[in-house]
């Protein structure tokens, strides 16, 4: 029991970070490793379908 509350602490944590950073930074422009790693950090938000940024 006490695994299964540290892994929802641990997931919830992660996406509420991941969510402040991708809030709080602008969407990039170009098609470098900045761009993929935004999109794993959009991922781990849950930023997909119509909360994606355009």
């Amino acid at each position: 029991m006490e695994l299964l509350a540290n892994a929802l602490i641990t997931i919830t944590s992660v996406v509420t970070i991941a969510s402040l950073v991708a809030a709080s930074t602008p969407t990039p422009i170009d098609d470098g490793w900045i761009k993929k790693l935004y999109g794993y950090l959009d991922l781990l938000a849950l930023n997909v379908g119509k909360a994606k940024d355009k």
